[in-house]
């Protein structure tokens, strides 16, 4: 009777991970993305999926990186495009997304022009790839962990007011940060290590301020916006079934 039972417990016990294991793998999609920076932004999501791996909730191969090959929005998506491993192209993914800036030209150098941003955009659109664009730069994802901002504000702005939000928030962690750091390989997961209890503020933040644009969205002159918050719904499970 005692071999019976443990028998029926066992059986029971494999169903049960059997099923606990479909439905893991039915609500984990593959995910492709490629971004304009080499470092930052795909080392961010990387945590992410991480984080979800050292979870138990899904494996590596949720989540594909695209080789990164251009700095511009136009570039990235042709990297995202360009995208092929084990006979697999862009089109085999469920989710395909570019991460870009607006990035308005700046004075000293650096940034995109309009119409590349928004050509951009209108391509990704017409080949079914959606984009997390951010207005003025990623950083105001960042920020929003901390407050709601709704004033236009510049790149060199966003970082500066991060870099000090971090200190004041971890002033050992981020003694060394500073502007030239701030998108490393160690610093961006110091970062989404730190923000990672304040991230639901971030995505209620976003999702707030893309409202208050209306039911009508300009990427290019709505600043400040990120869609940032929409990736990180799909790839941490949060979005809405």
């Amino acid at each position: 009777m005692a071999r019976r039972k443990l028998y029926n417990d066992n059986q029971e016990k494999s169903r049960k991970d059997f099923k606990r294991s479909k439905q893991t793998k039915e609500q984990i999609k593959s995910v492709l993305i490629a971004c304009e920076d080499k470092i930052s932004s795909p080392n961010y999501f990387k945590m992410i999926i991480k984080k979800l791996i050292e979870d138990k909730k899904i494996t590596q191969d949720s989540l594909v990186i695209a080789k990164h090959e251009h700095v511009n929005p136009k570039g990235v998506l042709q990297d995202l495009i360009n995208h092929k491993e084990d006979d697999k192209t862009y089109k085999d993914f469920e989710y395909r997304w570019i991460v870009i800036d607006r990035d308005i030209p700046r004075v000293n150098g650096g940034g995109h022009s309009k119409e590349d941003f928004l050509a951009a955009i209108s391509e990704a659109k017409s080949k079914k790839v959606d984009v997390a664009y951010s207005n003025d730069c990623f950083e105001i994802w960042y920020l929003l962990h901390f407050v709601y901002r709704d004033v236009a504000i510049g790149r060199d702005d966003i970082i500066r007011e991060v870099i000090k939000k971090l200190k004041d928030k971890n002033p050992t962690l981020f003694s060394k940060l500073n502007k030239d750091n701030i998108k490393s390989k160690n610093m961006t997961e110091a970062i989404f290590t730190e923000l990672l209890e304040l991230q639901e503020t971030a995505i209620k933040n976003a999702k707030r301020l893309l409202e208050s644009y209306g039911e009508v969205h300009n990427p290019e002159k709505d600043n400040p916006s990120t869609m940032v918050f929409k990736l990180v719904e799909i790839l941490s499970h949060k979005q809405s079934q």
